[in-house]
């Protein structure tokens, strides 16, 4: 073998692996959803992803979880990739799938959003609510609150 093949065959040699591709990076969101009143109904959490998509549901990671007590429950929400998200949700008293609202269009179902709300006037936009989703096992809390309160 030639001294520069034996140099090439060493060098590669010395070379770490090559790490294995990644599909995306990401982990588990854990939400964690206090002032729960009543144990009946869905709560309904969508994740949205970009400006685009905020509050389009069929764009939306969205998850209905039985409301069984009151006070606090934690949805994770595994695999997630990081980057940033707006969080919307609503507890469904009813049961109808919806945010009910009165006639002038005010929310009578407890709501969350991530973030903080700068008014209840209207609704808010993903850059106000947005938050970053960036470590496996990252909290976000939030505290349903009616409209009025």
């Amino acid at each position: 073998m030639s001294t520069c093949l034996m140099i090439l065959a060493l060098a590669s040699f010395l070379q770490p692996p090559p790490q294995p591709m990644q599909l995306h990076a990401g982990g588990s969101l854990i939400i964690q959803v206090d002032n729960i009143k009543k144990a009946e109904g869905q709560l309904w959490i969508g994740i949205y992803d970009s400006e685009d998509n905020f509050l389009v549901k069929e764009k939306a990671i969205v998850e209905g979880i039985e409301v069984t007590r009151t006070g606090s429950v934690q949805i994770k929400f595994p695999s997630l990739p990081y980057g940033t998200y707006a969080i919307a949700m609503f507890h469904d008293l009813n049961g109808n799938n919806e945010l009910d609202r009165n006639r002038i269009g005010v929310p009578t179902e407890p709501y969350a959003f991530s973030g903080d709300l700068r008014s209840k006037w209207r609704l808010p936009n993903f850059s106000e609510v947005s938050v970053a989703f960036k470590s496996n096992g990252q909290k976000i809390h939030f505290r349903l609150q009616k409209w009025w309160e």
